[in-house]
């Protein structure tokens, strides 16, 4: 049975270095031989699967040593003579996968050589999906041109390596979880798990447990000892979601760890130490249940540490398309072998629709629009209705939302600079109506144009749609 396993056999003794080598070759595995340490050193670049050292050579546990500072992952078989035990000790507490005695049992040699490679394959896959975790929760990687997303980039890139509690906020469906993950896997503690516990999620009585675990015994049905959420991420991140809706009693016990970094499970007055990060997230307003006496005040400046705020997609409109584009391709295996494209009418809807789900909403309206189409193209006619009326009012080929005008005799005057006149409200004319003539007056200086209009007025074209829509409903 052929492998292409690659194996190093670094012995000064020739006869057993060569009859090691000789019966691994037989086995199948690929052997390169070494006579001294520093050889073998010099060709770690081809990255062995295992290696088996004789440390009875001159230097030989500073070789081991330098071995394992060079690639710590690779496992090393140290070889000793029968009367070798204080070396053989020493090689283990330095970092070698297992010993063996000269001369060496072929049936031993055999099944060390086999879990060793298993345990660098398993190494090795274990960094590989790091890696691709790594890359896929990279800030990197979420989708968001704007200054608003640019913003929060910047804080998860200043905040990822310190060891400090996060504070992620804002609306339902804008990605708090996601941030999360890629301050956890930027960290220090990213080689551990990431767990999140959704705190509204569980009934009262079992909060404790959920996050501590219990013992044996701890309760009627408790058969078994089990790990609670704290435990399970130790080395790692824990994520807290929607944390305004933890009930006080828990409160008081969360605090209480975040103070000590210990606790107990339910039924033991054992402590168990633990070293994680604790990133929290709401949509709620935390400071007003703080000040509403809902969510204790030391427990708020505890996890409140720093705080991220993610703006909600009508405050980003210009990720719209991007977003869009992302989902297509996302979905596009599932769906279709081709990626969909998006009529002008779809887009136009889709950018002006307010989101109220964000980009949870927008991302479950792509998919089921991709799998409503029967073309290569998502059409106004595939969307839901509520987003539909968002084109209401355009003419095709043309980027311009008209409102009708009266007593308006001609068209109006080409787009003028946004402060070349002065928006003047009639006297004595309430907000709304000062609000609804500021609109009117911005649509006719620049001609109809979206844009135009919500720049010279200073805000964002979602807002300006809004406002447009209620005025239109209004009338």
């Amino acid at each position: 049975m052929a492998t292409k396993e690659l194996l190093f056999v670094v012995d000064t003794d020739t006869p057993h270095r060569k009859m090691m080598a000789g019966w691994l070759r037989d086995q199948g595995y690929r052997v390169k031989v070494f006579d001294n340490g520093e050889l073998c050193l010099n060709m770690l670049d081809e990255n062995p699967d295992a290696i088996c050292l004789d440390i009875n050579m001159s230097a030989g546990l500073d070789i081991l040593k330098r071995l394992k500072l060079a690639n710590r992952d690779i496992p090393v078989l140290v070889v000793t003579e029968n009367d070798a035990v204080d070396s053989a000790v020493e090689a283990m507490k330095i970092g070698a996968f297992d010993y063996m005695a000269k001369p060496v049992d072929k049936v031993r040699l055999k099944t060390n050589i086999e879990r060793a490679i298993e345990m660098h394959t398993m190494v090795n896959k274990i960094q590989r999906l790091q890696g691709e975790l790594k890359k896929t929760y990279s800030y990197k990687n979420i989708v968001g041109q704007s200054d608003a997303m640019q913003q929060v980039f910047a804080q998860i890139d200043e905040v990822s390596a310190i060891n400090i509690n996060v504070f992620v906020h804002g609306e339902s469906g804008t990605g708090k979880e996601l941030v999360a993950k890629a301050l956890h896997f930027n960290s220090a503690y990213k080689m551990g798990d990431f767990v999140a516990i959704n705190c509204g999620a569980i009934p009262e009585e079992l909060q404790e447990n959920e996050f501590f675990g219990h013992e044996k015994g701890a309760y009627t049905s408790a058969d078994d000892s089990r790990m609670g959420k704290l435990e399970v991420a130790n080395g790692g991140t824990l994520f807290l979601d929607e944390v305004g809706e933890m009930s006080p009693k828990m409160q008081v016990k969360l605090l209480r760890f975040i103070q000590d970094k210990s606790f107990e499970r339910v039924g033991s007055n054992k402590k168990i130490q633990v070293d994680l990060r604790i990133i929290s997230a709401t949509n709620k307003d935390l400071e007003n249940a703080v000040r509403q006496g809902k969510f204790r005040e030391d427990l708020y400046y505890r996890l409140v540490v720093y705080s991220i705020l993610i703006p909600p997609l009508r405050d980003r409109e210009q990720d719209i398309p991007i977003l869009i584009n992302h989902f297509l391709k996302k979905y596009k295996l599932d769906i279709t072998k081709k990626i969909p494209t998006v009529s002008s009418y779809a887009l136009e809807a889709l950018v002006r629709y307010s989101w109220p789900g964000n980009v949870r909403q927008l991302e479950n309206e792509i998919y089921r629009a991709m799998v409503s189409t029967r073309t290569d193209t998502v059409q106004i006619e595939n969307l839901a209705p509520e987003i539909q009326k968002f084109r209401e009012g355009h003419v095709e080929g043309d980027n311009r939302f008209t409102l009708a005008r009266e007593n308006q005799e001609s068209a109006p005057p080409a787009v003028s600079p946004p402060m070349a006149q002065p928006l003047s409200p009639s006297k004595g004319a309430t907000f709304n109506e000062i609000e609804k003539q500021a609109f009117l007056e911005a649509l006719n200086r620049t001609n109809g144009n979206i844009p135009q209009a919500a720049k010279v007025l200073g805000i964002s074209r979602a807002t300006f749609y809004r406002k447009i829509k209620k005025y239109r409903s209004v009338n």
